[in-house]
């Protein structure tokens, strides 16, 4: 299977998510209100800072598995599986406790809620710690499976068990307005997941537990990688969600909700890149392990080649046309308060999500210091931001802090780009691509000279551009494919 289809299967179950969400979000904020529903994504938040919660584990055993397959040793693929499971499960375990006791001691302190609500949100850090264990224990399994590059099992899975997660939540919202029951049902529903993966585990690539097979020696080998990991993923976790974590300590509820929104549709965009990660870092690892570096900037270049485009054009179309999407979506009130900030987060998170190439090849270089680096000076430049836009500008400030902060982001890009030798930002298509998706937005925007920006009417030439340009992009890529498979075809046998 291709780089790019096990791209398009990853990206699969986030799409429809995303599709679901648009118009899951307006329901929830109508079922909840603003107070339960940022009540619910103080949780989440937290639940975000806890990204280190495996200690860099699953992506070590996820590293060394894959170098193991490159090389064709089975073996050690079992060793380093046993020994990952013997210390992931206690592990998990004790950190999910943890993020329960720590959420109940100090939430209430550290976020916005009334005193009559303290108690549910306690509960909710108790609910929310054992859907942590499972949601990343179910991670150790994903990776096992993207070491296997079996993406179209993944795709299948997590499409399904996301709506699962997403659709029943709706009359559980509008039943109960309680985000407690939203938590404890994302819970049961993931340990479902957990139940099937470990099912297809063992299945497909013949791999239990494999308690017997654990030892010392991989986990001394692993060790190193792990810790440094565990230090970046520390960092992620921690100073990734540091708008939010901030935000929630200054702003009133009504103003960390709408942020949350915009926050919430930039994270599900970004996180279509978020899945490209799995088939970057996979394939990344074997041409590590069989000693084909140089393929390491075709990886790159031909990811960077993918999903650039498509990132550029959500960047340009939701710039020029989100007034009248906004108001369309949520309504003239609470679109015309999110539109000043609106799309700053997005271009942001789309920054963000073009940056998961190169994070996703510098752990199978085993450059993890590098990233533990720019991971650390996009979270400072953010908390900075964040802190000074609130104190100047509000919640505008704060928005545009955060993609200011990004350009820690885009270093990170031009390193491994120089690293590997690849193009990517300095290619001449890149800004080619960028030259010609502004000319047309350009071309577009002279509607507003005989429209209002917020106009219904508006959607229909919104829908023409993205249309345009969507067909433009798949033309392009589907010749770039056929191309590649016909030289492949006349190779040398």
């Amino acid at each position: 299977m291709s780089l790019k289809r096990q791209a398009v299967w990853s990206m699969t179950p986030l799409l429809v998510v995303t599709v679901v969400n648009l118009v899951s979000v307006p329901l929830f904020y109508r079922y909840l209100g603003p107070e339960m529903y940022a009540l619910w994504f103080y949780v989440l938040t937290f639940t975000g800072a806890f990204g280190f919660m495996d200690l860099g584990l699953g992506v070590a055993v996820g590293r060394y598995i894959g170098v193991a397959l490159g090389k064709g040793d089975l073996e050690a693929v079992r060793e380093y599986w046993g020994t990952g499971n013997v210390i992931a499960i206690p592990l998990l375990a004790v950190m999910a406790v943890g993020f329960a006791i720590v959420g109940v001691v100090f939430g209430p302190a550290w976020f916005n809620v009334a005193p009559d609500r303290v108690a549910l949100l306690r509960w909710s850090f108790v609910a929310g710690g054992a859907g942590l264990f499972f949601s990343y224990y179910c991670q150790f399994w994903l990776v096992l499976s993207q070491a296997h590059l079996d993406f179209k099992f993944l795709a299948i899975l997590r499409t399904a068990i996301s709506l699962l997660q997403v659709v029943p939540c709706i009359p559980l919202a509008w039943a109960t307005r309680n985000p407690l029951v939203l938590i404890l049902w994302s819970s049961a529903t993931t340990a479902i997941q957990l139940v099937i993966f470990a099912w297809h585990g063992r299945r497909k690539y013949r791999l239990g537990f494999n308690v017997r097979n654990a030892g010392m020696k991989r986990a001394r080998e692993m060790s190193l990688y792990t810790g440094k990991t565990f230090a970046t993923l520390l960092a992620q976790s921690v100073l990734g969600s540091a708008d939010r974590l901030v935000l929630g300590k200054l702003a009133p509820p009504a103003d960390f909700a709408h942020y949350t929104i915009c926050s919430n549709v930039g994270g599900r965009i970004q996180g279509l890149s978020a899945a490209v990660m799995g088939p970057v870092f996979s394939n990344s690892s074997r041409s590590v392990g069989s000693g084909t570096r140089g393929s390491l900037a075709a990886v790159y270049n031909e990811t960077f080649g993918f999903t650039f485009p498509w990132y550029l054009l959500v960047s340009v179309w939701v710039a020029l046309w989100h007034p009248a999407l906004l108001r369309l979506w949520l309504g003239q009130d609470l679109g015309a308060s999110l539109g000043p900030i609106f799309v700053p987060v997005v271009v942001g998170c789309c920054l963000s999500a073009i940056s998961n190439i190169s994070g996703a090849q510098l752990g199978p270089l085993d450059r993890v210091g590098v990233s533990l680096f720019f991971t650390i000076l996009t979270g400072g430049l953010l908390i900075a931001a964040v802190y000074f836009g609130w104190l100047w500008y509000g919640l505008i400030g704060v928005a545009w802090g955060f993609l200011i902060s990004r350009v820690g982001l885009v270093a990170q890009d031009i390193f491994v780009i120089h690293l590997v030798q690849a193009g990517g930002w300095l290619a001449a298509m890149t800004w080619k691509t960028v030259a010609a998706q502004a000319v047309i937005a350009l071309l577009f925007s002279a509607v507003f000279l005989v429209l209002p920006r917020d106009s219904f009417w508006t959607v229909i030439p919104a829908t023409m551009h993205g249309l345009i340009v969507a067909a433009w992009l798949l033309r392009s890529q589907l010749q770039r494919s056929f191309a590649a498979a016909t030289r492949l075809g006349n190779g040398p046998a």
